[in-house]
């Protein structure tokens, strides 16, 4: 049944009447309504057809259609605003924040703990001796002793490992501010830390393969060509545990180890290409205001207009930068299609990634984009007024990056908080600028301070923790 199924005299016993006509307002020339504009002609008198015609009424299906919303719009079509991890570094990020390797880790610290334990019960209970002609002892092995070693080197290194990862989760929720001096010593003993870890790892690789092969070969013959004779004594019940715990010990080490070594021996180098790459997707953000994907000289105009009002923000230049200046700027280091030429986020960052070369110099890398970056900030400061180190305070923080691109008040005043150590200059904020497009250490605070404000971020996700 369907609306037109309805009589007509349904409706409580109304019946169709006409109506009177309404009279049409008469045309009284330009004027003024009481909105305070000015009338330039008639009112407009709209009938049900010019509506139709205009914008027809959606069909009775339509209505039940969910459409996306213009934010949703936005999204999809902006270059910048989205997700772009590969397949890699989604394994890695949920493996790294995932409950699995906090088992791994537990079942270690467990492992370790029972080693040392069985050691000390069956201490002297399981060793071999080797013996020369004469019966005078050439060789000895205490498996009980080696098995306490081993598992001590472990439980160091589990324990070691949840005081760095504790600290590390401790660096990524401070709200309060920590000085440069601060951060130098803080990176001093990072990197001292991350050597010893390193050190402990490959102790605690080779003691538990050197482990394996002890108790695996334990009953194997032995070497008596020179007339040496052996000798074993092993308690039953610690072989059995040191044999079946080496297995199952070996089970979660190897592929653990096989992807630590994936990680520093073929991944890193690529992840740093990665990263660079999406530093320069933001680097190139900033200078397409339209977020189109492609700087036009349109976007220059706007951008031009977005660091003017930074200019008179922080009062560093008493005059605008000259229009010369901005247009040779703006061509010699983004329109390298051609002066004034409009240039894609593909073709900018592959221009980018061409000029620079190897990686594993950042130094070189700094100085291929430092004219750049300087000539940036010459647009809002100079050179003079960057030397006078004059402190940046949050308030002009907050609004430097709401007038240049659209970052969320809150976002900033907590990276701001978070990142960027006190105290804030002109000349620190340019080091890292230049950090930001040609630093490809993704592990540096240094290298993403300007990033963490600018990269996507995933809503209902861990990734802000960056152990």
């Amino acid at each position: 049944m369907s609306v037109n199924d309805i009589p007509r005299n349904s409706f409580n016993g109304m019946e169709k009447r006409s109506l009177p006509p309404l009279a049409l307002p008469e045309y009284s020339g330009p004027g003024t309504s009481g909105t305070g504009y000015t009338n330039t002609g008639a009112p407009g008198i709209t009938t049900a057809e010019h509506v139709q015609d205009l914008d027809p009424p959606p069909a009775y299906d339509d209505l039940f259609v969910r459409r996306p919303s213009p934010a949703s719009w936005e999204n999809k079509s902006n270059p910048y605003n989205k997700d772009d991890r590969n397949a890699w570094e989604i394994i890695h990020e949920w493996f790294e924040l995932s409950i699995l390797q906090q088992i791994i880790w537990l079942g270690a610290l467990a492992f370790s703990i029972s080693y040392i334990y069985y050691g000390v019960k069956f201490n002297g209970d399981c060793y071999w001796k080797t013996f020369d002609k004469k019966g005078k002892t050439t060789g000895e092995e205490n498996l009980t002793a080696f098995i306490q070693a081993e598992g001590g080197v472990s439980c160091a290194f589990v324990l070691y490992i949840f005081v760095w990862r504790l600290w590390a989760f401790c660096q990524t929720r401070r709200s309060k501010r920590i000085t440069r001096a601060e951060v130098e010593g803080q990176n001093k003993c990072g990197g001292l830390f991350f050597f010893l870890s390193i050190g402990l790892f490959w102790a605690n690789f080779g003691l538990c393969i050197a482990g394996a092969t002890k108790i695996f070969n334990l009953y194997d013959s032995k070497d008596t060509s020179n007339g040496n004779t052996y000798t074993i004594q092993c308690d039953s019940d610690f072989y059995r545990f040191y044999h079946d715990a080496k297995i199952g010990h070996l089970a979660v080490l190897m592929p653990y180890v096989a992807y630590v070594l994936i990680s520093f021996i073929f991944m890193i180098p690529i992840q740093k290409k990665w990263t660079l790459r999406r530093k320069w997707r933001q680097w190139v953000r900033l200078l397409d205001a339209d977020h189109d994907g492609i700087i036009s000289p349109g976007d220059m105009e706007k951008t031009n207009a977005k660091l003017e009002q930074i200019r008179r923000l922080v009062g560093a230049r008493q005059s605008p930068l000259s229009a010369e200046d901005q247009r040779k700027w703006w061509n010699d280091h983004i329109f390298k299609s051609g002066p004034g030429k409009p240039i894609s986020l593909h073709d900018y960052t592959s221009y980018l990634e061409g000029c620079m070369g190897s990686l594993d110099k950042p130094h070189d890398t700094v100085n291929k984009m430092k004219p750049a970056i300087t000539g940036f900030f010459n647009f809002f400061s100079t050179d003079g007024y960057r030397k006078r180190n004059l402190i940046i305070g949050e308030e002009d923080f907050v609004r430097f990056w709401i007038i240049l691109t659209d970052v969320d008040e809150q976002h900033c005043r907590e990276m701001f908080n978070k990142h960027f150590p006190a105290p804030v200059t002109m000349a620190y904020f340019l080091e890292d600028f230049n950090a930001f497009v040609s630093h490809p250490e993704f592990w540096n605070e240094f290298s993403n301070r300007i990033f963490n404000i600018l990269k996507f971020r995933r809503s209902g996700c861990c990734c802000e923790v960056n152990i």
